[in-house]
């Protein structure tokens, strides 16, 4: 009887569940994700937060660097 219940339960929401993925390369985020600029007329957050952004960026789309041992 339990058993019954859960399944009761738990059918409905395995219908909310999907079977593809989507993927995002980092080639494909960075071609989305440009870098921001600000003006003069910003405030001094507004700044540090478009700086912020700009370096989580370069942070993310930067290629490595190869090692050479």
């Amino acid at each position: 009887m339990r058993f019954a219940l859960a399944m009761l339960l738990i059918l409905p929401l395995m219908g909310c569940s999907s079977l593809t993925a989507t993927v995002a390369t980092n080639e494909t985020v960075c071609e989305v994700w440009k870098d921001v600029s600000w003006s003069s007329k910003d405030t001094p957050q507004t700044i540090v937060e478009v700086k912020v952004n700009n370096a989580r960026r370069d942070g993310w789309c930067r290629k490595p660097k190869t090692m050479l041992w």
